[in-house]
């Protein structure tokens, strides 16, 4: 469920997923390369043939979890 998957993300993780959500520079957040694989394994995101990383249909709903207002 998403919302239960969404209870459980660190602090990193959450921030993560907003920014690459958002397109905003994670690097600048200092956020780890760790963080990133953390939500890869989740399936929350994923990385193109060109390395640019996106939000799966997974990771959206988890941000929909996350934010229910919008």
């Amino acid at each position: 469920m998403p919302a239960e998957v969404a209870a459980a993300l660190s602090v990193r993780e959450r921030v993560l997923l907003f920014c690459i959500a958002s397109a905003t520079d994670w690097l600048l957040a200092r956020i780890t390369e760790e963080t990133g694989f953390a939500l890869l394994e989740k399936g929350l995101i994923r990385r193109d043939t060109t390395g640019r990383l996106s939000v799966t249909d997974r990771g959206r709903d988890v941000l929909r979890a996350m934010l229910p207002e919008l």
